[in-house]
């Protein structure tokens, strides 16, 4: 049986001694009710609960009545045990919310065990015990959780670290042996080609681990800036993009220098996507075809930057003649243009002679239109 080291003479004293007589079993019907009601705790075999989980919930007994009986608060070394079995709930791979609803299982079974070995008519040492006890579960729990925390961001840090160290090594290959030196340094098996996968938007950097759960098995990734690159093995049938994020992807390519300009292919296509005003959805390589058109040449898009985005910018501030020009080249009709823009046609006539005026384009030829659609289809100078 556990002994305290000075027993108050007072009722107290004699309580903690009763339920230190007792300790074993309470520290058994502890672990039944952690099995009984925690699923990840009924996983545990008998071995790992009495080894790994148990003496923690002795140590929390013993060290709430020591205090007690000595007048004091728990000091930061009787506090070690619980950063440490924080630490450890993390590796075996508990989930937090679990632990915690261990901890108040456990706060529960000992109080129980407390107000039953209090004799009739001395059930007021209940009342100071009743705080110094949900303190010290608050205490002993929020230690465990402030470790538990810090051990994962620690984890998530390593493995994003080596996540990205591994695509980028792929991507850095010059030739197969460098990509079979990746394959052995990095213990990872790793297809003939991969399709290009990039993400962005809110919370995209961040859910980096849930895209990967919905990924098609064996894809790789990493954090690339703000945004996340996955690379999906082969094709990306299996692929589901989320609604909330901009997801744009390209073809299969091989490891190293083909799979690095498919990955830029795609970077520069979610590029124009962000500039048409996507925020979100979904492109492949077979969309937004006119827009790419311009991609591979860039002293193309600087002449139409400079003809078409730069004069409209500079002359028209407020909007308002380019976006009767989009409209119109997205209907194609002059009535439509000034229904959707509630504006008089003869307005729309004027807006798309003023285009004309300014550009040398007239929308309304089929030739000067395709210019403007490209020149219009072309991200800003700082995107």
């Amino acid at each position: 049986m556990t002994r305290l080291r000075a027993v108050r003479a007072d009722g107290v004293g004699a309580l903690a001694e009763r339920v230190l007589a007792d300790l074993d079993g309470l520290v058994e019907r502890m672990g039944e009710a952690y099995r009984a009601e925690i699923a990840e705790y009924a996983e545990l075999t008998p071995g790992q609960l009495a080894i790994e989980v148990l003496p923690v919930s002795r140590r929390l007994v013993t060290t709430f009545l020591t205090c007690v009986v000595e007048h004091r608060s728990p000091t930061p070394r009787e506090l070690e045990v619980f950063e440490s079995s924080g630490r450890q709930r993390l590796a075996m791979g508990m989930p937090l919310e679990s632990v915690l609803h261990a901890y108040r299982i456990a706060g529960r079974e000992a109080w129980a065990a407390m107000c039953a070995a209090v004799p009739v008519g001395e059930t007021g040492v209940l009342a100071d015990l009743g705080s110094r006890w949900m303190d010290i579960v608050d205490r002993t729990s929020s230690v465990l959780a402030q470790a538990y925390l810090a051990a994962s961001h620690e984890r998530l840090r390593h493995v994003d670290a080596r996540r990205r160290e591994l695509v980028e090594a792929l991507l850095s290959a010059t030739d197969p042996s460098e990509v079979a030196a990746v394959s052995l340094r990095f213990s990872t098996v790793l297809a003939q080609s991969y399709v290009p996968v990039v993400v962005a938007g809110a919370g995209a950097a961040a859910g980096i681990d849930a895209l990967l759960a919905d990924a098609p098995a064996g894809t790789l990734g990493g954090h690339r800036g703000d945004r996340v690159l996955l690379l999906v093995p082969q094709r990306v049938d299996g692929l589901r993009p989320r609604p909330e994020v901009l997801t744009c992807w390209g073809r299969p390519a091989a490891c190293g220098r083909a799979l690095l300009e498919e990955v830029q292919h795609v970077e520069r296509l979610l590029v124009t996507a962000l500039a048409e005003g996507h925020g979100r959805g979904a492109f492949g390589p077979d969309d937004l075809l006119v827009e790419q058109l311009l991609l591979g040449n860039e002293r193309v898009a600087a002449a139409l930057r400079l003809r078409v985005l730069d004069v409209l910018a500079a002359r028209d501030p407020a909007g308002v003649v380019l976006g009767t020009l989009r409209t119109y080249l997205d209907t194609g009709s002059v009535p439509e243009t000034a229904r959707r823009e509630t504006v008089h046609p003869n307005t729309v006539t004027y807006r798309l002679g003023r285009v004309r005026e300014l550009t040398g384009l007239d929308p309304r030829l089929p030739r000067d239109s395709a210019l403007l659609v490209l020149g219009l289809g072309l991200p800003t100078v700082d995107e």
